[in-house]
């Protein structure tokens, strides 16, 4: 049986004579097995590239994804540093005020990182990660939101002892209501009118008629007018069990529910009352129970001691 076959004619050009090539059937067949599997290489190719340039496009994005969130949970130990500092501020703080050091939260800030051991690994890597470092990240703003929490609680202690502080420190009678010679000091003595002892529950400060008076700590005057023996006096409520009580004035500055500030003048030395000349009796009272005014006074050195008058009396 003859072979079948085909016949190829070649012409180079129009004038040329052709060329005659004579293909079997299996060659062909060959060939076109041939050029068959070429195309299905080339697709295969083609796809396995767009392929590839699409997971490298995924795999940037995630990489990008994970960096972002690494400079978030960056920012966060930052946070957590500046944080750390504040809470030993707040410490010292508060040890210095006498507080109580409370019970502070541990900070509990957690880091991660991936590995890389193939391309495919490495996407399942980086989008485990990513989502552990999202994890991580909402964990560590929730303990960054109780951390914080627990200072500004801490601080607002801290703001109203401080301002207590400040409030009792204005309540204190600290400074000299005139300065001029001290002629009777805190305690028992002599009465200048009687002979008997007697106690003498302020201080007696001379000084020239119409000096002025000055109150020796914030308060409300509580009282303002004649008293007795004590002649023109005034009465302030310093709150915090302080009170101060001023006698003997020439002339009232001052008059009842006026608020005053230390170094206000509430009065003018004169000799009303039973008086042996022009002086100021000055009394500091805690609780309702006179007290020695020196032991406030921040400037004890303000005043000059006649006579056998101590610095401080003699209780």
């Amino acid at each position: 049986m003859a072979k079948r076959f085909y016949t190829l004619l070649i012409l180079p050009n129009a004038t040329a004579q052709a060329r005659k090539i004579h293909i079997t059937q299996p060659v062909l067949t060959t060939l076109a097995s041939g050029v068959a599997l070429g195309i299905m290489a080339l697709a295969f190719f083609i796809y396995q590239y767009v392929s590839l340039n699409l997971t490298m496009l995924e795999l940037r994005h995630l990489r990008q994804d994970v960096g972002e969130r690494s400079v978030l949970a960056a920012k966060i130990t930052q946070l957590e540093g500046d944080l750390s500092r504040l809470r030993d501020f707040d410490q010292k703080l508060r040890v210095a005020a006498g507080l109580d050091q409370g019970t502070q939260e541990p900070a509990e800030f957690g880091q991660g990182g991936a590995g890389t051991l193939s391309r495919t690994a490495l996407i399942d890597t980086v989008q485990h990660e990513a989502g552990r470092l999202a994890d991580l990240v909402t964990r560590d703003i929730e303990v960054l939101g109780r951390e914080i929490s627990s200072r500004e609680r801490s601080f607002r202690e801290l703001k109203s002892l401080l301002e207590e502080k400040r409030s009792v420190l204005a309540s204190t009678p600290t400074i000299w209501p005139v300065k001029g010679l001290i002629t009777a000091g805190y305690g028992y003595r002599q009465s200048p009118f009687t002979g008997a002892r007697e106690m003498h529950e302020g201080l007696d400060i001379a000084a020239p008629y119409g000096t002025p008076i000055l109150s020796t700590a914030d308060g409300i005057v509580s009282f303002a007018g004649p008293l007795a023996d004590f002649g023109n006096v005034v009465f302030v409520n310093h709150g915090h069990g302080f009170t101060t009580f001023y006698a003997h004035a020439s002339k009232i500055r001052v008059r009842e529910g006026q608020s005053i500030k230390r170094g206000e003048v509430v009065a003018y030395i004169g000799t009303t009352g039973r008086s042996t000349g022009a002086h100021v009796h000055y009394e500091v009272q805690v609780n309702g129970l006179a007290v020695n005014p020196m032991k406030y006074i921040v400037d004890p050195a303000g005043a000059t001691y006649a006579g056998e008058s101590e610095p401080g009396g003699r209780s």
